[in-house]
């Protein structure tokens, strides 16, 4: 905890998250995305380490609330994984009706033509 406060740095992050994760810690294991989150706010890749921890707990509200979270985030280093991970959260949990909503966001969002090819898809 002391390294996180002193000199954050996203390797004590991932270090400090898995060795909670080892211990069964999933309260603290919350609260250091949240903070990391906090520390790195865009990068796209915690965001969806976040919320796929929380599927992987079989907490799909509380997934789903983070990649909702996440893109929103108005500076993402790579905003197409969040979106990618979400859309196929969604599909994978055969919540389709939610997938095509996040397709047409991110159709209108970005208008590039993968988009439009995927969703078509």
């Amino acid at each position: 905890g002391t390294a996180l406060g002193k000199a954050p740095k996203n390797k004590i992050y991932r270090q400090y998250i898995d060795l909670e994760l080892q211990l069964g810690e999933l309260d603290r294991v919350r609260k250091l995305y949240q903070k990391w989150l906090q520390y790195n706010p865009t990068n796209a890749q915690i965001w969806v380490k976040y919320a796929l921890l929380e599927d992987s707990l079989e907490e799909s509200s509380r997934a789903r609330y983070v990649f909702s979270l996440a893109i929103q985030q108005p500076m993402l280093d790579m905003p197409e994984v969040c979106w990618k991970a979400y859309i196929d959260f969604e599909v994978k949990h055969q919540e389709l009706d939610n997938a095509q909503r996040l397709y047409e966001a991110l159709v209108d969002k970005t208008r590039h033509y993968k988009v439009y090819i995927a969703f078509a898809m």
